[in-house]
């Protein structure tokens, strides 16, 4: 960069850093604060949803599971024959 450009940019950061109202010591603290509040915020609602979410889930999953009848058996179907094993047939 040539001199004129930096200083041409250094004046003109210099006004734009006079420009912003109440900056003080303090502003960029209590902005972060700020923005912490709101991120804990966010995670904690977050949080809550993913907790009430697995337990909606759980409870729909134990209200299938205890209106299933003890006599059908949907994982391990043999086809009625019991004890006896199912045989694949040749493919097609």
């Amino acid at each position: 960069m040539s001199t004129d450009t930096e200083d041409l940019l250094r004046s003109t950061l210099s006004d734009l850093a006079a420009s912003v109202p109440g900056a003080s010591a303090t502003s960029y603290r209590k902005e972060q604060a700020r923005w912490r509040r709101r991120e804990y915020r966010r995670r904690c609602v977050v949080a809550v949803l993913v907790l009430l979410i697995v337990a909606v889930v759980c409870a729909i999953g134990l209200m299938t599971l205890s209106h299933a009848s003890p006599d059908t058996h949907v994982i391990f179907n043999n086809g009625g024959a019991a004890g006896r094993p199912v045989v694949p047939g040749p493919l097609r």
